[in-house]
């Protein structure tokens, strides 16, 4: 009979053994206890037995559908002495047990649970076997995840036909042993949100998230040292920080942004595609240093995609240093410098000749029929295709967007700053001359085909037009303007400014052979677009101020005006006709402050510094001619004169001073490129 009892403890062992294998919320207990009997008693009311101890194992696991519940096995082992008798019976019980647990805190755990079963008694007279039934009350305190100490009592009661022979309560000390805790990970909830990866923006997502995920402590205590991370092994160098929290209370949830800090070989997909990503959440929890892992589906778009929900967004495409790009600008703009007309507004000329170089490039406006503008700017959710510049080089061809890309670039690589502007189903750009309001509304014969945003000056252009002239799309993109802002209906972008949330990406991949435009075409083209365009501008207000001429010959302020519509357009030498003519009458500021500048433009800094001193001796305090004193002394090395005329200039016009600091004491070589452009400030009314 204790073989039979021995290989029943043997096969309950077991079962927990083979449990322990196959989950991590199985935990093995053991309650040393001191055994109080309560009965039977004899006829005269003396009791059976006296105390005894015992020793009860367990193997209970918790529900994982309700964590509050736990079943198990129970294996109890018995010693109670008879009464007097010198002698003991042994009870072997096992049987199953259910039990519920409430943990108040995050190391103490309450248990109440009872079991029952089959009993063996063993004495020396032989043995007796019966149900048994018990109930247990423990409380116990956590030392770390694994281990567990408590104490509680325990009532059992033991029956055979006859009725009860052993009832007591037992007072145990108890060790819980939670096999599988130290590898257990914390019952976390994680709902992550994950939108797309657009390849374009691979560093802005450093700072800015590619989507979010629900973080919430399902545990029984409070998780302390949380730090969550983000992972593509594919495309990361390492886990990308995303949140950390000194503690997160039971219950508690946080959403947590998503934030990524990709390597440039992701801008290597040309198709969408889908990659295994992960999201860590280390901690400690009870003392233990815990680290989980997360897997989750990460969907990468092809690097030409982009949505526009923000219309600056594209910025990211104008990729202005790009190799082919500052190849193609410069040596254009190189050719516009050197074509002359330089009085008039340089980053204009530039720009006039750029865009006649793209249609001398044969680069002309084709629709996307797959992805057009028009209908995809409308959802912000849709895919579309967009072009680098050097890709819209090498195609010959591209839509609004992919143009008005092209165009940006190649005008930002020459240091011109430019905008996207949208119009409901149409994205086209403008760039600015780098001219006040004022300055611009003087220049311009049609100040209402600019745009004057906080004081500068913006001119639009219609880019799709591309192979229709400079002007016509100047024209155009004005009309669209004044019609979509009239009406609230339009977007303005500053690339420069989107950069700073959209950075440009580093894209020079074109291989085909890239054939330049004919340089001699591109400025044939772009001197017959200028000369139309300085005509236009002329004519009209020469006229008219030759017409009052005739009424008042010799009028020096009408002179003057004309002289000055001559110079700002670069007809120098009608410009000093009208200049001479004034000082025929006597000493004019006005007229020896523009021949000097007349003189200064084609070089003649002697001459120049000799009108200007002669406009200070008929206006001393005349602070356009301090400037060109002091411009033209440094072209003729005459330092004590520059530094000289920059103090004078400082009481005058502090802003102007401050601004050509350079020609000065101390400004050396650093500046020499500043100092060396033959422009004027203005033409002195």
């Amino acid at each position: 009979m204790k073989a039979k009892a021995a290989f029943l403890a043997l096969l309950v062992l077991a079962a927990c053994g083979a449990w322990a294998q196959v989950t991590s919320d199985f935990s093995l207990v053991l309650h040393p206890a001191l055994n109080i009997p309560l009965g039977p008693k004899l006829a005269d009311g003396t009791p059976f037995y006296t105390i005894g101890g015992g020793l009860s194992l367990k193997g209970e696991y918790v529900l994982p559908f309700a964590p509050f519940l736990y079943t198990g096995l129970a294996l109890d082992v018995d010693l109670a002495p008879i009464n007097s008798a010198g002698k003991s019976v042994t009870y072997l019980a096992a049987g199953p047990q259910l039990g519920v647990v409430y943990s108040p805190a995050p190391r103490l755990l309450l248990k109440l649970a009872g079991y029952g079963g089959l009993f063996f008694g063993l004495v020396e007279q032989g043995a007796a076997k019966g149900p048994y039934f018990a109930g247990q009350a423990d409380v116990s305190f956590l030392l770390n995840p694994s281990v567990s100490l408590g104490v509680g009592g325990a009532y059992k009661q033991y029956l055979v036909s006859e009725g009860t022979v052993y009832q007591g309560i037992a007072v145990n000390l108890g060790a819980q042993y939670h096999i599988g805790a130290a590898k257990k990970k914390a019952d976390l909830q994680i709902i992550p949100e994950l939108a797309p990866i657009f390849p374009l923006f691979y560093s802005y997502y450093d700072k800015n998230p590619v989507g979010s995920l629900t973080l919430k402590n399902e545990e029984r205590g409070e998780l302390e040292g949380v730090t969550v991370s983000f992972w593509v092994k594919q495309y990361m160098e390492q886990p990308k920080v995303c949140a950390q929290f000194p503690r997160l209370a039971r219950g508690q949830q946080e959403q947590v942004p998503v934030y990524a800090l990709f390597k440039d070989n992701i801008f290597s997909v040309t198709e969408g595609t889908k990659v295994a990503g992960e999201i860590r959440v280390s901690y400690r929890y009870l003392g233990r240093e815990v680290t989980d892992s997360y897997p989750v589906t990460v969907t990468v778009n092809n690097r030409n995609a982009l949505t526009w929900d923000d219309n600056r967004k594209a910025a990211a495409f104008v990729t202005a240093k790009d190799p082919l790009i500052l190849s193609f600008a410069k040596r254009i703009a190189a050719g516009v410098d050197a074509a002359g007309r330089t009085s008039f507004n340089g980053k204009f000329r530039i720009a006039m000749g750029l865009f006649e170089a793209m249609g001398a490039d044969r680069i002309g406006y084709v629709p996307d029929p797959t992805t057009p503008y028009a209908e995809l700017s409308a959802d912000k959710t849709a895919l579309d295709y967009l072009q680098f510049p050097g890709q819209t080089l090498a195609y010959k061809a591209g839509d609004c967007d992919d143009l008005a890309i092209l165009y940006c670039a190649l005008l930002e690589s020459v240091g011109i700053r430019t905008a996207f502007i949208t119009v409901p189903g149409h994205i086209f750009m403008a760039f600015s001359p780098e001219m006040d309001a004022e300055q611009a509304r003087k220049t311009f014969l049609n100040p209402n085909d600019l745009i004057f945003r906080g004081g500068e000056t913006w001119v639009p252009v219609e880019i799709t037009l591309v192979r229709g002239g400079f002007l016509k799309a100047w024209q155009i993109g004005a009309k669209e303007w004044r019609e979509a802002s009239s009406a609230s209906a339009a977007g303005f972008y500053p690339i420069r400014e989107a950069w700073k949330v959209y950075e440009p990406v580093g894209f020079s991949e074109i291989k085909e052979a890239i054939i330049l435009p004919d340089s001699g075409e591109v400025l044939r083209e772009y001197k017959k677009e200028l000369e139309r365009f300085i005509v236009g501008e002329v004519e009209p207000r020469a006229s008219k101020l030759k017409a009052e001429l005739k009424a008042s010959p010799n009028n020096p302020r009408l002179l003057n005006s004309l002289g000055v519509l001559y110079a700002r357009f670069g007809m120098l030498d009608e410009a000093a006709s009208q200049f001479q003519q004034i000082l025929r009458g006597g000493e004019s500021a006005p007229a020896l402050i523009n021949l000097g500048n007349i003189a200064y433009l084609r070089g003649d800094s002697a001459a120049a510094l000799t009108y200007y001193n002669r406009a200070l001796k008929k206006a001393p305090e005349n602070s356009a001619a301090l400037l060109g004193v002091a411009r033209a002394s440094y072209e003729l090395e005459r330092y004590d004169e520059v530094n000289s005329a920059l103090a004078r200039l400082k009481s005058l016009d502090p802003e102007a001073a401050s601004r050509f600091s350079y020609l000065g004491a101390g400004g050396g070589t650093a500046r020499a490129a500043e100092a060396g452009k033959k422009e004027v400030e203005g033409w002195t009314e």
